[in-house]
């Protein structure tokens, strides 16, 4: 890392490299430009205009091949955000090189290559970060505060949205399904309060879009999924791609206790209990991911301060393992408990975010 000195205070500037650079790479990539203690150094995308642009966000040197970045470049951490089938071998080789990683959500496609993540960053003993950014939102640890002495009864989360615009993440077997691409976040969240997941059951659908209305629409438009939490907890999550941007429905997340609703609309949070409703936030017509996940990770890598990791990969798998439960149940019928999916994969079995074989 640089040492620069301004006004007699010395600031530890982090060089930063980023692998993937469309849609999520560049907003990652505008916030790194917007700190002074960071200096983009390298970025690298498989797409020479798509890499150019972002080289010209932070004036960095553009790659088309992260092994080559990650050889020709002295880096003191790295932004993965390339799309999830292709998040594991950037990530292992970037921690196996003693390099810091941000990777985006989800962990991986593969279980296996999950697996593979957890034990880099084991092994390394590098820091490393999965994008579940409202991990970092500053009211969480006040709603968990007045939850405590409260059993969770029941998770609600709802996430509504169109046909994705982004191909890749369209069709599903490149981009997983709603419950797996977006809803993740909210499944992800409602572990941090209720604790993980013991069995759950998917339902999907494609009945509101066929595949010869919209060219390319590869995917499932309607899902539910009935989750056991083994906090004893129960609770149901559903999304679609079959609105429209603009439809106005939130992002929603319920945590409800004993005579205690907390409740996330977006980035808001209200609690209400008995003497009233508490507001914090802003309430937004979507999920914005204002949460400093970027901020928080450069912070750790100056100081090594590991509470500043809200989901390292040894606990992001289990949310992982939940979403691609999910999807199995729903092609398959079962009723799958996730813990025994990170079993199976430990012991070979190729468990992926979408079974091919029931497409």
């Amino acid at each position: 890392m640089l040492l620069t000195q301004r006004e007699g205070e010395v600031t530890v500037v982090v060089k930063i490299g980023a692998i993937g650079t469309g849609r999520r790479g560049k907003d990652h990539l505008r916030r790194l430009a917007q700190m002074d203690d960071v200096k983009i150094t390298a970025v690298c995308d498989i797409l020479p205009g798509v890499a150019q642009e972002a080289a010209a966000i932070g004036n960095s040197r553009k790659y088309l091949d992260y092994r080559e970045m990650l050889k020709q470049e002295e880096l003191d951490a790295v932004v993965v955000a390339t799309p999830a089938p292709v998040h594991a071998d950037p990530t292992v080789l970037a921690l196996e090189q003693g390099i810091p990683v941000m990777c985006e959500k989800p962990l991986a496609w593969t279980l296996d290559d999950a697996l593979r993540i957890v034990k880099a960053a084991e092994e390394t003993g590098c820091i490393c970060e999965t994008g579940y950014q409202w991990r970092h939102n500053d009211f969480l640890q006040k709603a968990l505060d007045r939850l405590r002495g409260s059993g969770v009864a029941l998770v609600r989360g709802t996430w509504y949205h169109t046909i994705p615009l982004v191909e890749s993440i369209r069709d599903v077997k490149t981009g997983g399904g709603q419950i797996f691409d977006q809803s993740t976040h909210i499944i992800d969240l409602s572990r941090y309060f209720a604790g993980d997941i013991s069995t759950l059951y998917g339902a999907y659908t494609l009945n509101a879009r066929t595949r010869a209305e919209f060219d390319n629409y590869e995917n499932w438009d309607g899902y539910a999924v009935t989750v056991k939490y083994m906090s004893g907890a129960v609770g149901g999550f559903t999304g679609t791609y079959a609105l429209f941007i603009g439809h106005g429905e939130p992002v929603v997340l319920d945590i409800v206790g004993s005579e205690i609703l907390v409740k996330f609309l977006g980035d808001q949070l209200t609690i209400t209990t008995p003497s009233g409703i508490e507001t914090l936030g802003q309430e937004t017509a979507g999920f914005t991911a204002g949460a400093d996940i970027i901020g928080n990770f450069i912070k750790a890598v100056q100081t090594g301060d590991r509470d500043l990791i809200k989901s390292p990969p040894s606990d992001s798998i289990k949310t992982l393992a939940a979403t691609i439960g999910a999807n199995l149940s729903a092609q398959t019928g079962d009723l799958i408990s996730p813990e025994e999916l990170i079993a199976r994969a430990s012991a070979g079995e190729n468990i992926a975010a979408v079974d091919l074989t029931y497409l």
